[in-house]
């Protein structure tokens, strides 16, 4: 199969090290709240995953010197590095015996690293703090991406890490991180923990304690949306803390690449960039649009209440963070699909936010307006075009095979969970909320927790996640029969 398995092995072997380091943050947690259990187990999970991680990585280093990872080897280790990162991290639920099964304790492990937010925790209350923390933190980690962290490594191995970053971000912005992939990579991160940092503080200011503000800071940049408590707790029970939730849920779906602009002081070219103007606009367009719609039908005594809610629901669907600070459930029909909608189309690409991103969504709607004027004029040369420039017709056909790929899995999806033998709404919700990773479901079968689901169901849910976190493309290859022929 002319498939370097040393080189992914070696790959593979980093993430491990990744995923056990990050049992450090458990750990300290652990014995920070007296949890005896909790402590011991990510200890041990520590030592384990460090140390076969670090022999992985030995033994498969040495007959690698300047060999370069071919765009085949790059999406199969994208792949194993997800569901391995995902297997491992389900791991302290398992033995923390929080979760009873390892396909329940998977579910759990790939709803934090794709930033999701869905959860079969019942009740938070009986959850360890330090497994709580732990949860928010992966959730924070896979907002940026496992792969992105390795970049910054994997360079000094000696092969391309631009066909790694490829494989995990199919969006227009991999255009730009090609170039100096690793340089990128650390402002990127960089720039991530300054906004972490500058939402803990903004929480501490709005009085919430630091263990929650470091929990709904991870998951506001992670957009992954999860709480530490069962009812939401002090969501929506403060203004200036929504606030920093929308702001800071808004500013980690924008692009990450294009804040380098920012730190070169080039606002006006930051602004002008077309994904970030179309973002914005259609997130003030829709928060128009439930406004009136809450508003006609009366569901909050005041505008002000209204907005507030409404501005909160709409950033916590189109985001894909999944906060929930209303009753939204009780809203019209309405109002019930153009959220779906919203969160179909997600974020920016290079954010960490999920949904088919704003570029594909934009050139979707280019192209068929290109051919309805193609129906009026055949003999018309029209090209696809962008903020004005035009989309190259690779590119156009990329864009236009992954939203049929999305709408085939989608439907294909639906006839899979119709066996859980929920309404319809709620399983096009559930489907659109798994591989869009939001974890907000619409429809009138939703429920707070998926410990309802059957075995069976949750595995496939969880492949729906990691396929949406890797843009459909990454997974769906690993299905073509050319992708496993010699010579590719």
């Amino acid at each position: 199969m002319n498939i370097n398995v040393r080189m992914i092995v070696n790959i593979i072997g980093i993430v491990c090290v990744i995923v056990g380091g990050t049992m450090l943050i458990g750990l300290v947690c652990a014995l920070i709240f007296s949890e005896p259990l909790m402590a011991r187990v990510f200890a041990a999970l520590m030592v384990l995953l460090v140390a076969l991680g670090f022999l992985a990585y030995r033994l498969s280093r040495k007959p690698m010197a300047r060999q370069t990872l071919k765009i085949r080897e790059g999406i199969l280790a994208v792949a194993l590095c997800w569901i391995f990162a995902c297997v491992l991290g389900g791991l302290p639920y398992l033995l923390s015996g929080m979760h009873h099964t390892i396909i329940d304790a998977f579910f759990e492990s790939t709803s934090c690293l794709t930033t999701t937010g869905s959860t079969i925790f019942e009740n938070l209350a009986e959850v360890p703090k330090s497994l709580l923390f732990w949860r928010q933190f992966t959730n924070w980690i896979g907002g940026l991406g496992i792969i992105i962290f390795a970049i910054s490594i994997i360079p000094m191995l000696g092969f391309g890490a631009a066909n790694l970053a490829g494989a995990e971000t199919t969006g227009q912005s991999i255009e730009k991180i090609r170039a100096r992939m690793s340089d990128t990579a650390k402002s990127i991160m960089l720039f991530f923990f300054v906004l972490t940092a500058v939402c803990i503080l903004l929480l501490k200011v709005g009085g919430v304690g630091m263990y929650d503000s470091f929990i709904i800071a991870f998951g506001c940049l992670g957009n992954g949306g999860f709480a530490n408590y069962s009812a939401g707790g002090i969501l929506g029970s403060n203004l200036f803390i929504d606030i920093v939730i929308v702001v800071f849920c808004v500013a980690a779906s924008l692009s990450f690449v294009s804040y380098q602009l920012l730190l070169k002081r080039r606002v006006r070219e930051f602004f002008r960039e077309f994904e970030i103007r179309a973002f914005l606009i259609m997130l003030l367009i829709i928060v128009a649009i439930i406004f009136v719609i809450l508003m006609v039908a009366g569901i909050y005594d005041s505008p002000a209440e209204a907005l507030r809610y409404g501005v909160f629901q709409v950033v916590g669907f189109v985001t894909t963070s999944g906060y929930a600070g209303a009753d939204f459930a009780a809203w019209p029909q309405a109002a019930h699909w153009l959220l779906m909608i919203a969160m179909i189309v997600g974020g920016c690409s290079g954010s960490t936010s999920g949904g088919i991103k704003v570029v594909r969504a934009a050139v979707a709607l280019s192209l068929v307006r290109r051919n309805i004027y193609k129906r009026l004029h055949p003999n018309a040369v029209v090209a696809v075009k962008l903020g004005g420039n035009v989309v190259p017709a690779d590119r156009v056909s990329s864009i236009a095979t992954f939203v049929i790929l999305y709408v085939v899995i989608v439907f294909g999806s639906c006839f899979v969970l119709a066996f859980e033998n929920l309404d319809a709404e709620t399983t096009l919700g559930t489907v659109i909320a798994m591989l869009s990773n939001t974890g907000l479901v619409m429809g009138p079968g939703t429920v707070g927790s998926f410990a309802g689901f059957s075995q069976f169901s949750l595995i496939y849910m969880a492949f729906l996640m990691i396929a949406g976190r890797l843009e459909i493309f990454t997974i769906v290859l690993l299905f073509s029969p050319a992708f496993w022929r010699p010579y590719r």
